[in-house]
């Protein structure tokens, strides 16, 4: 986590789910052209609109939506007033007037107490619901929210390092789960060199797609190589940080075997040999799981996905052994060897094998045929395979249709709405603790709903007074795991991933009425003081622009985008779900570039935001340049966004560009450069670099042999602590960084150079007050007694 706290608005103090920032009903000024005489002018901030829809009474809330003229350029469509009576509604509903959250001010963009800061956790957490949501198939994650292996044995540890506290957690998949993926397991190409590199060495990674089996194949060689079965698991880490935290701190003994997913996470050089020579000196075996664009390093091997069809029959197969073995006691019937072998050669199956995008739809689909082989003649599963294998290929909507229709009987103790209110929300929070879904289902139903109800007489109760059981359908919500496996809060856990989006289509595209409650939902969570809540719903917007763009952009991306900075924070993660989605990219890029055009800063703002994601991420050096020629403009002076932006650029591995820009910024002559170059000095300046420089910051370490950035460090860390919004925040990782120096002699000497230089006037007598303070908490700091000494050549060595 960052060291900035995620601070709420003053005034949401106390705020719970469910309430929205108050409407204002003065219109917006329209953007105007530029005068030649006083320069640009700067627009009044847009108001956000709420999507139109029925009122309680049924008559028509009005239409917020653009002509289709005006949809072609969302830059140049002025500022339009919402409906009175709508926002009265809304405002008495979600009692606005004790929770309001801040207006967003004019002129300008600015944080409005919501600071943009990089965070770690928020990064891991919306790049891994974009993994498990995409649309590629993929396999079972064996680690984080959305596990889908239960553990034998977990354990979590605390560890320090770069002067920041992570949590390590170690989970074996026990005895009995290695022995079914060892059995089953069908070989790669390579495995033999694999096998003998990983004995050799200890170490392996193996880059490949998700769903090519990864994860089998290094439990595979983990059991081969001679790791005890009870001691094969995984290794997570709650931080980007992952690999020079585990390369200084991993428990690890004789006869273990680690599975560590990169995830994209930075792999800084170093780290992975210090890894290497950790697990030798233990005895124990590590494997590397990658992506392909890992592939060119020592002991790394590209892995390709297996034979399919073997899989298949290896799976299926095991299955019936399976079901054999208990058809004593349960009476199953025992299928054909005929008619299996048939099922396996179906034309039908083959399709579909050939088609396969990942190991997991193949076992899933011996799972299916599984079933198929042993109903008893005559049951409703003994059909038509191709019709039966049509049916299947469509699993996740069927259910999704099953859970949402069931919510509608009559018959059950629960009303229709509050239990298909509370569905979704348990699919849409999925991963998250029982609270927020309860909190997020209850306003759907009891705040949200209300507000579109058609009937005379409305449900009587809608307040939770149910348990769990009551409220969700047995078919979508997992097995829960043991008391004893679980840390935390209880979650909402989904027998599958892909029912989030099957249910979110079928809500969207078979039940109209509820379009127009879902949007507004979203809204009202897209202000929640949680930046859990916050990315969540805007990472469900994001998926549902892929069902209908225009409308969900003009309805709620783009009026988030013109509101204050928590939803404007909340329309870039919406747009960057967007991104994911293949179909979305061209549309996503060329609305973010018409907003850095756009005259309205808080658009401006936005796409800066936008920059510091995936987009960005994927074309660094356009990413640059829109940033700096947005920062340049007075209008995102007050924002820190485009320096979250360059500084996430720099940690997702753009770090030379990033540094090279950062020193332009700080000796620019434009006004408003150096002031984003600071800010992003102080995001940067806590980061911690390699692992073999024991926890050493990024920035000093990279600058080693670096004049120019040497140069830049200084000149933008005295602007950082000379800067009245900076200079607290600032002193504290300069704290750090001579507190790191003692503990390397060569970076020690850089790092007091280049502190001497920064110290220099009018900051040494600030200098020499934060010293003294630091040398009472730090006695054996030497570097900072060194500091203190020589801008005080007269002190006495025994004096404070």
């Amino acid at each position: 986590m960052s060291d900035v706290p995620d601070t709420s608005d003053p005034a949401a103090n106390g705020h719970v789910t469910g309430t929205v920032p108050d409407i204002p009903e003065q219109s917006a000024a329209e953007p105007t052209a530029p005068s030649v005489a006083e320069g640009p002018r700067v627009p009044v901030q847009r108001l956000p609109e709420l999507p139109s829809g029925p009122t309680p009474n049924g008559s028509s809330a009005g239409d917020n939506r653009t002509d289709a003229r005006a949809a072609q350029s969302d830059v140049a469509v002025p500022g339009r007033r919402a409906d009175e009576q709508v926002a009265e509604r809304i405002r008495e509903g979600f009692d606005a007037e004790s929770t309001e959250g801040k207006k967003p001010s004019a002129p300008g963009a600015a944080d409005d107490g919501d600071r943009a800061d990089y965070d770690p956790e928020e990064q891991k957490d919306r790049e891994r619901f974009q993994r498990n949501q995409s649309r590629t198939g993929r396999g079972a994650a064996a680690s984080g929210p959305n596990a889908r292996a239960s553990y034998y044995d977990q354990r979590v540890y605390h560890v320090s390092y770069g002067g920041r506290q992570f949590t390590v957690q170690y989970g074996f998949f026990g005895a009995r789960y290695v022995a079914a993926q060892m059995d089953t397991y069908v070989r790669v190409p390579g495995f033999a060199v694999m096998w003998e590199t990983l004995n050799e060495e200890h170490l392996v990674r193996l880059c490949g797609d998700v769903g090519s089996g990864r994860r089998t194949t290094a439990v595979k060689l983990l059991g081969e190589v001679g790791c005890r079965p009870d001691r094969i698991g995984t290794v997570e880490v709650d931080d980007d940080l992952i690999f020079s935290v585990l390369a200084e701190d991993c428990v690890m003994q004789a006869g273990d075997g680690l599975i560590i997913d990169r995830a994209g996470r930075p792999m800084r050089d170093g780290a992975v040999d210090a890894l290497r020579r950790r697990a030798r000196d233990a005895g124990a075996f590590v494997v590397i799981l990658d992506d392909r664009k890992g592939a060119v390093a020592e002991a790394t091997f590209t892995h390709e996905h297996p034979d399919y069809q073997q899989v298949l029959k290896r799976h299926l197969q095991a299955r019936l052994d399976m079901n054999r073995a208990a058809e004593r006691t349960k009476g199953a019937q025992r299928p054909d060897p005929v008619r299996h072998a048939a099922v396996v050669e179906h034309p039908a199956v083959a399709r579909r094998i050939r088609l396969a995008t990942s190991v997991f739809h193949v076992v899933r689909l011996a799972e299916f045929l599984e079933g198929y082989l042993v109903a008893p003649p005559g049951s409703d599963e003994d059909g038509d395979l191709e019709q039966a294998l049509t049916e299947w290929d469509n699993h996740s909507r069927k259910l999704a249709k099953k859970i949402l229709a069931a919510a509608e009987d009559t018959d059950e103790t629960q009303p229709a709405p509050r239990r298909q209110a509370f569905r979704i929300a348990y699919a849409v929070f999925a991963g998250h603790p029982l609270s927020d879904v309860f909190l997020a289902g209850e306003l759907l139903s009891r705040q949200i709903m209300p507000l579109y109800e058609t009937r005379e007489t409305p449900p009587d109760r809608l307040i939770f007074d149910g348990n769990v059981d009551q409220l969700i359908h047995p078919s979508m919500v997992a097995s829960a795991r043991d008391d004893n496996q679980r840390s935390g809060p209880r979650c909402a856990e989904l027998t599958d991933d892909t029912l989030i989006t099957a249910i979110l289509d079928v809500a969207w595209h078979d039940y109209d009425s509820l379009r127009e409650p879902l949007m507004t939902w979203l809204t009202v969570l897209a202000g929640n003081p949680s930046w859990k809540v916050r990315l969540r719903a805007a990472q469900i917007a994001g998926i549902l622009a892929g069902f209908d763009f225009e409308q969900v952009y003009r309805s709620l991306i783009l009026v988030w985008a013109r509101w204050q900075a928590r939803y404007r924070r909340s329309a870039a993660l919406a747009m960057d779900m967007a991104y994911v989605d293949r179909d979305l990219t061209k549309r996503v890029r060329k609305r973010v570039h018409d907003w850095t055009r756009s005259p309205d800063p808080l658009l401006q703002d936005t796409a800066a935001r936008v920059y510091g994601m995936r987009l960005g991420q994927e074309d660094v050096p356009v990413a640059i340049r829109e940033l700096t020629r947005m920062g340049r403009q007075p209008e995102l002076a007050a924002s820190s966004s485009v320096a979250a932006a360059m500084s996430t650029l720099f940690l997702l591995g753009a770090t030379d560009q990033v540094m090279d820009e950062l020193a332009s910024w700080i000796t620019s002559s434009n006004e408003y450069l150096p002031q984003h170059a600071v800010r992003s000095l102080v995001i940067l300046a806590q980061q911690p670099g390699s692992a073999e420089r024991q926890g050493w910051p990024a920035l000093p370490e990279l600058a080693e042999h670096r004049r120019g950035w040497q140069q830049a460090l200084v000149s933008l860390w005295r602007n950082a602590l000379t800067n009245a919004e900076t200079s607290r925040r600032a002193w504290n990782p300069m704290r750090r960084w001579l507190l790191a120096a003692d503990h390397d002699k060569d970076l020690r000497a850089l790092v007091e150079a280049l502190a001497m230089q920064i110290f220099a006037d009018p900051l040494d007598n600030r200098a020499r007050f934060n010293l003294r303070i630091w040398r009472n908490r730090h006695p054996d700091a030497v570097l900072i007694a060194a500091l203190l000494q020589r801008l005080t050549p007269e002190l006495d060595p025994g004096s404070n």
